[in-house]
């Protein structure tokens, strides 16, 4: 999202610093809204002065947030669009839900994502766990409030059980500022609210979490330092010189089974790669069987030599393929005697930044 310069007006909104027990909710004058460059502006809609988000932002000025609660009345267009809010935004990181009036009574008619270095990750966080089936109304408000408690958040869509429960937050856990967003439409909010609080707790109930395989991978040594693409991605061989310099960190796996590299480091068009490594030691030269997914796009390599090229990018099969996260590609590493360097080079172009793996044991073969 620009960088926010210009400013909001006429939008009344509530919130609660974390100063005493006895603090009372106040009215914060229009000076504390930023408005992105375009795409961003204060209308009156439906007799409500409103916020108008289309391609666009707002940010509450000089206000830090952890838990507590953000509350809005959105009006939708019947058509395809993305609107929701940022909490806990650091550095470009950041806690994200939002919703798909396109997808209205679908399994994906909102979500929750993480936010690292710029990146959402919607293509790995898809299950009942991040989103849930929810009818809109079009043209009229609809009450939003989420309830935040540290690693835990009740969504309350247009009703006063929860909508959507999330049972483990994956972003940001320190306290930050809160952002609006919207896009491909024009979305209307209004009644803004935001409460910060320790107080609050949440009382929905998660659904249970996929089941993830016996010989799934829980961690990988990723280098530090993201490539251009078109220096390594579907090359037949690995050039040693984009190796130089890399510092190797272990990421481990999260609920979803995958590693989340946009903790490692953000990209930019060209600069969208990352290399991915394991180390497998085997007794004699022998071939096993290696399951892997990846978001977007991915080239291994083993000992330097190109064995797969994948490009699993969002619509590249159809226009509804979502180039979600999973075990759907296996590899067969014919390795040698001693110690064999796996290594994926994973591209990301939108949606999320990932590589997920599994394989079974194999007499002789050991896995660093």
């Amino acid at each position: 999202m620009k960088r926010f310069k210009l400013q909001l007006r006429k939008i009344t909104v509530f919130f609660l610093p974390l100063l005493s027990a006895g603090a009372v909710a106040q009215d914060v004058d229009s000076a504390r809204w930023i408005l992105s460059d375009s795409g961003a502006s204060v209308v009156e809609y439906q007799g409500r002065n409103s916020l108008r988000l289309n391609n666009g932002g707002a940010e509450l000025r000089d206000l830090s947030f952890k838990n507590g609660t953000i509350s809005f009345d959105i009006a939708m267009e019947d058509k395809r669009g993305f609107a929701g809010v940022y909490f806990r935004w650091n550095d470009n990181s950041a806690e994200y839900f939002y919703l798909r009036p396109h997808m209205s009574g679908q399994p994906d008619a909102n979500q929750y994502t993480p936010r690292f270095n710029g990146l959402a990750g919607w293509q790995l966080y898809h299950s009942a766990r991040f989103a849930a089936p929810t009818a809109y109304q079009f043209d009229q408000w609809i009450p939003v409030k989420l309830v935040i408690k540290d690693n835990k958040m009740d969504v309350f869509i247009d009703s006063d059980t929860p909508t959507l429960h999330v049972e483990n937050l994956l972003g940001p856990r320190d306290a930050g500022s809160v952002r609006f967003g919207g896009g491909r439409q024009n979305f209307h909010l209004s009644n803004i609210q935001v409460i910060p609080s320790d107080d609050v707790e949440t009382v929905g109930t998660a659904a249970a979490p996929a089941a993830l395989p016996d010989n799934l991978i829980e961690s990988f040594s990723v280098g530090s330092t993201a490539v251009a693409s078109a220096d390594v991605e579907a090359s037949p061989e690995l050039p040693d010189a984009l190796l130089e310099g890399q510092v190797w960190q272990r990421l481990d796996v999260d609920e979803s089974g995958a590693a989340n590299l946009a903790r490692v480091s953000g990209r930019t068009r060209e600069v969208n790669t990352l290399f991915v490594k394991k180390v497998l030691t085997a007794d004699q030269p022998k071939t096993v069987r290696f399951k892997y997914g990846f978001s977007d796009r991915v080239t291994v390599f083993l000992n330097g030599k190109a064995l797969a090229y994948g490009n699993d990018t969002y619509q590249t099969r159809d226009y509804r393929h979502l180039g979600t996260v999973g075990l759907y590609d296996s590899v067969f590493l014919p390795l040698k005697a001693g110690k064999n360097d796996l290594i994926f080079a994973v591209s990301e172009g939108f949606g999320g930044w990932a590589i997920k793996a599994a394989m079974e044991p194999v007499p002789g073969v050991q896995m660093d």
